[in-house]
């Protein structure tokens, strides 16, 4: 019964959807057609979502590359710095071992601090601007287009992305490592598994499988938090609003075509991430 509902529902708005776009694409055809921007709210956005496409595909095509690479690689040291989180020090350890774990816990843990305690964008002209000065060092002489070159918008945008990814996926990993059930884990250290095993076959595995609704979470907010970037140049979709609203001085129509745009790649990455989950077998409650 449910299966044959929500069958019917796809079918409803499949329907939806082949009507609005059969009444979008002719109105957009003959908004485009004009020769100048019209006054009009709607037929505005029409004009420029059309006549300006390259630039919207360009800036919505910056913000998913950053957001998609930087959770990856974020995720990845995420992963390292539970690790370091979840690796207290013990008395049997060697004492050079006991003092390098409680270092790492304690950078892992001002590193957190300080990452989700500051906003991105701050964190982002910090990168960008430092990076900057450090490659003007290596390359004395050199123009500023070569520096730039060297040191890109994207690659500060990058390494911004990963560092807040990393800070809140390693609360959200750290978070499932301890809402583990330790049966399985008590099991295993009686069957004389170390501490180092119990952690890479048993924890982190059922708390990868426990974090994965709070990465699927952070490419969406990353995918909105890339709004600030635009503040050291990197090209991506606010960048390109700002540039296709200058041009036409019609801030609210390209306004709301960069809110439809957010709203369709929040909407599609949500609907692909739990869907995976489905597929995988896990609930979202976890």
């Amino acid at each position: 019964m449910k299966r044959t509902a929500k069958r019917i529902f796809t079918l409803i708005l499949a329907a939806l959807a082949t009507a609005f776009l059969a009444f979008v694409v002719p109105y957009c055809r003959r908004a485009a057609a004009l020769d100048s921007c019209p006054d009009s709210l709607l037929p505005s956005m029409a004009y420029m979502l059309v006549n300006n496409r390259a630039t919207w595909i360009r800036g919505a095509w910056g913000t998913l590359r950053v957001s998609v690479f930087g959770t990856v690689i974020g995720f990845a040291l995420a992963v390292l710095l539970s690790f370091c989180r979840a690796l207290p020090a013990q008395k049997k350890d060697p004492l050079i071992v006991r003092a390098a774990k409680r270092l790492a816990v304690r950078a892992e843990k001002i590193y957190v601090a300080v990452v989700r305690g500051t906003p991105m964008m701050v964190q982002s002209c910090i990168i960008y601007y430092a990076g900057f000065e450090v490659a003007r060092a290596l390359m004395p002489g050199q123009p500023l287009s070569e520096i730039n070159r060297a040191w890109s918008f994207f690659a500060a945008a990058l390494i911004t992305v990963s560092m807040n990814t990393a800070a809140y996926l390693a609360e959200a990993l750290r978070g499932g490592m301890e809402s583990l059930d330790r049966s399985p884990v008590e099991a295993a250290q009686m069957d004389g598994a170390s501490h180092w095993q119990t952690m890479t076959r048993i924890i982190f595995p059922q708390a990868l499988q426990n974090a994965l609704p709070a990465i699927g979470n952070e490419l969406v907010n990353n995918i909105k938090g890339t709004s600030v970037l635009n503040i050291i140049g990197f090209v991506e979709l606010m960048f390109a609003t700002g540039t296709v609203a200058g041009f036409y001085y019609r801030y609210l129509s390209a306004y709301l075509i960069a809110a439809v745009i957010y709203l369709a790649m929040t909407v599609t990455i949500t609907r692909a991430v739990e869907w995976t989950m489905r597929k995988a077998g896990i609930s979202e409650k976890k």
